[in-house]
């Protein structure tokens, strides 16, 4: 009897080692995916291709204005950050962008000497969006506005005071023309965009960027 004991003591012993090993085995398996998850996840990351995005051309009026063409620049690539969900690439930092360029002694005035392969290859991007606006002056309307106001004083006598208001609005029209390049210089993207109506805003242009952004191939 007392051997029966000990033997079934035993098996109870050799099930519990057993149970204990295959968690630990479970647990290390769990350990292991979740590893390689995250390592794919980061060399995903690392591995993301890079769009550059040129300061645009802008002429306000058939003036070129550097300024404009950077806070378009700017504009751009805010509103990626913003999508950056919908993007399977990342988009470079302006500062960084314009730096490169001014190394590489690429300027507005120089951009056409340059192949898009070329400005690739001094921004160490894997795209280049290269863009241009052209915002014109339509026309401007005025409207005046008259009111009369009468008071009354102490000796029974009317005075009437005349006051006239006036406000000036401005039409603008904007097309935008962006194109995209891979750092081979084949082109992927190629579209203009102008204002579906007039619009009273000056930077209209706006409206335009974001209609074409999501009709980018990168764009999902």
């Amino acid at each position: 009897m007392y051997k029966w004991f000990l033997t079934l003591g035993n098996v109870n012993t050799c099930e519990h080692h057993l149970t204990n090993n295959l968690k630990l085995k479970q647990m290390k398996h769990l350990r292991s995916i979740t590893v390689f998850i995250a390592l794919l996840l980061s060399l995903q990351s690392f591995s993301q291709e890079k769009l550059a995005v040129i300061p645009f051309a802008f002429t306000d009026n058939g003036i070129i204005s550097v300024q404009e063409g950077k806070e378009a620049q700017q504009f751009l690539i805010g509103y990626i950050n913003k999508k950056h969900k919908h993007f399977r690439v990342s988009v470079i930092n302006a500062r960084d962008v314009n730096v490169a360029m001014h190394k590489a002694g690429i300027t507005v005035e120089t951009i056409d000497d340059f192949t898009t392969k070329e400005i690739a290859e001094a921004i160490g991007a894997d795209y280049v969006l290269l863009g241009t606006i052209d915002k014109i002056l339509q026309g401007s309307s005025s409207i005046k506005i008259s009111s009369e106001t009468t008071k009354t004083n102490n000796t029974d006598s009317n005075d009437t005071f005349g006051t006239t208001t006036s406000s000036t609005t401005n039409t603008y029209q904007a097309t935008v023309y962006i194109s995209i390049f891979k750092k081979d210089g084949s082109s992927i993207y190629d579209k203009s965009k102008g204002n579906i109506f007039i619009d009273y805003n000056a930077d209209s242009w706006k409206n335009s960027i974001i209609w074409q952004v999501r009709h980018f191939p990168l764009y999902n």
